[in-house]
């Protein structure tokens, strides 16, 4: 008789059988070692999350596709407040995905010229047509 998952039973409380071959047992003791300390996936993991919400993904896409734009004028896009945009744009600053100049009391933001904005780019917006 097989074993049956009840809905409201999560996965890993189920008693496992699972025994790998012989052969795979090193296999999976070595990617279980390499998966310990993994930087590169963890930074690509936090870039993918900023990007994972709707609205600084637009956010990404129109600095992408202005090549730089003040506050107002993104919140005035994206349909959000200016408050909501700044702290999409601050949140891009922490990554290391934007940069800004001060133009009077206009504040403008670009995407850097870094590595992760161009994974960035490629991940999240490759194969999009130009609005």
């Amino acid at each position: 008789m097989t074993e049956r998952r009840s809905v409201k039973q999560p996965l890993h409380t189920l008693q496992t059988t699972c025994e790998p071959p012989p052969a795979m047992r090193e296999t999976v003791r070595a990617w279980k070692k390499a998966m310990k300390f993994t930087p590169e996936l963890d930074e690509r993991a936090e870039l993918l999350s900023v990007l994972a919400n709707a609205t600084r993904l637009r956010a990404f896409y129109v600095l992408e596709r202005l090549e730089e734009c003040c506050v107002c004028d993104l919140a005035e896009i994206l349909d959000v407040t200016p408050s909501a945009a700044s702290q999409h744009l601050s949140k891009f600053k922490a990554y290391g995905l934007v940069t800004s100049r001060r133009e009077n009391q206009t504040i403008f933001y670009r995407l850097t010229d870094a590595p992760q904005v161009r994974l960035a780019r490629e991940l999240a917006l490759r194969g999009l047509e130009r609005a």
